[in-house]
């Protein structure tokens, strides 16, 4: 009783491969997809008597399945068949074309354009990770389960090694042991009695994956809150990531401008109970329990907006203290709401606190903002060392570089003062986040005070033992 609807898209997949050898974007590759690979999971869905409901993850399942495997086949498919499966606009972000695949191996621009389509797997992936759980048959959920396991293994894989020098694959123990890993882990989640996920576990998928791919020093702090604060600065930091992509990522600037008022509406829809994007739907409920101001996050558009738009260059000290408060100062007040601080206290540290950590990451990261066309060093600064010139690149090879950063420095250090007096004012149990965010960027800011500025290039960070040790000491392990 199955319809055959399945196979005769798959019979336009094949001929779509018999006259289409590129594709244009990531929309017209997954529009591909959609024939090529996600009918695969909808006949095993209906096949079983699944409900229809679990097409979307199984979709997004297939459609990572088949990009993964296009990935891994790229060169073969553009030197025997002439095929390119690699968005040609973001070839040409990079300056590229499609002989870049005929290569060795990947250069770091053809890198790039590989690990922005890892990026796209891996939010299919997020979109999918609910699939084993939404199905009633258990041998299916088991075999989801460990498709999505080999899934994630393999995209780790493409990340660390590159596909043009050779075919990134696992062995057949290999694939045998992962796979069973999967099936085995979701098999133990039924026995134990796990619950279904809620209608929003897509979501909060989403979420976790966008948190767990910054890689941030701060994920575990936050994993030491309660669950419900924890989860809810999840969701705030996923959106303050996925909005600060936006402004940095390369490509069309009225795009990314309209990215970026797509968000400013969405911010209206979850204020209004109707969010659409995945992030805001996990929002939802954290704004409403712990009353988010709506104003902090339209502000730290407002700062990624001027990021896009003026390619700030030597701001006045007026307009940089404003865009600390924007990017950094919003958040602060984010987050100490979600951490139940109630203090008049609390809201002065989170915006003196969020000052600091931005004047850090400021002179942490000069050539990193420097290659973007930025340079966040206040103008009244500069002209004071003799610098007249707001060009990264001049300003960067200057010899007074190192003494504009110093004085920096010592402004920074002032905001940590004054912080760290307020959290003695503040319940400090709850601002325990507070604290190990102080405690990092204060020494990252040592060390950068410790090498001068001498080699801007080089972007001081602090080794994995250090922050266990902070870790511990703060009881957050």
């Amino acid at each position: 009783g199955i319809p055959n609807r399945h196979g005769l898209d798959l019979v336009d997949a094949f001929k779509q491969d018999a006259i289409k050898l590129r594709y244009d974007d990531w929309p017209d590759l997954l529009g591909y997809c959609e024939l090529s690979a996600n009918p695969v999971g909808r006949f095993l869905l209906d096949l079983h008597g699944e409900e229809r409901s679990g097409w979307a993850a199984s979709d997004a399942l297939c459609s990572a399945l088949q990009v993964i495997n296009h990935l891994q086949d790229m060169q073969d498919d553009y030197r025997d068949l002439d095929r390119v499966y690699v968005p040609l606009d973001w070839l040409q972000a990079e300056g590229l074309d499609v002989t870049v695949l005929d290569g060795p191996r990947c250069d770091p621009a053809m890198r790039r354009v590989l690990d922005r389509c890892l990026d796209g797997v891996d939010d299919l992936l997020a979109q999918a990770r609910p699939l084993p759980a939404q199905l009633r048959s258990t041998r299916l959920a088991m075999e989801s389960a460990a498709i999505i396991k080999l899934a994630e293994v393999l995209t780790g894989r493409l990340r660390r090694q590159d596909p043009l020098a050779r075919r990134v694959a696992l062995s057949r123990p290999g694939l045998l042991a992962v796979a069973a890993l999967g099936a085995l882990g979701h098999l133990a989640g039924r026995i134990l009695g796990r619950r279904k996920p809620d209608p929003d576990a897509a979501a909060w998928a989403h979420v976790h994956h966008v948190v767990a791919r910054s890689r941030s020093s701060f994920t575990a702090g936050m994993r030491a809150l309660p669950r419900h604060r924890s989860q809810a600065m999840f969701a705030v930091y996923a959106f303050c990531r996925e909005v600060d992509d936006i402004a940095d990522e390369p490509g069309d600037f009225e795009r990314r401008l309209a990215a970026l008022g797509e968000w400013r509406a969405e911010i209206d829809r979850l204020y209004a109970g109707a969010p659409t994007y995945p992030t805001t739907r996990a929002l939802l409920d954290p704004v409403r329990e712990f009353d988010l101001p709506k104003a902090e996050f339209l502000a730290v558009i407002d700062g990624m907006e001027s990021d896009l738009r003026n390619a700030i260059r030597a701001p006045a000290a007026a307009a940089l203290r404003l865009y600390c408060r924007q990017v950094a100062g919003a958040v602060g007040m984010l987050s100490v709401k979600i951490f139940g601080a109630d203090e008049p206290e609390a809201h002065e540290l989170a915006e003196v606190l969020g000052e600091a950590l931005q004047l850090t990451n400021i002179l942490r990261d000069l050539a990193e903002d420097g290659a973007r066309g930025r340079l966040y060093l206040p103008r009244e600064l500069l002209q004071s060392h003799g610098i007249e010139s707001d060009d990264p690149e001049i300003v960067l090879g200057h010899p007074a570089l190192p003494r504009v950063c110093a004085v920096l420095a010592e402004q920074a250090r002032s905001k940590f003062r004054r912080a760290r007096l307020l959290m003695g004012r503040c319940d400090r149990e709850r601002l325990k986040p507070c604290v190990l965010m102080m405690e990092v960027y204060e020494r990252i800011l040592t060390r950068l005070e410790q090498e001068a500025w001498r080699d801007p290039q080089h972007r001081v960070r602090l080794p994995a033992s250090t922050k266990l040790w902070i870790l511990l000491r703060h009881g957050l392990a």
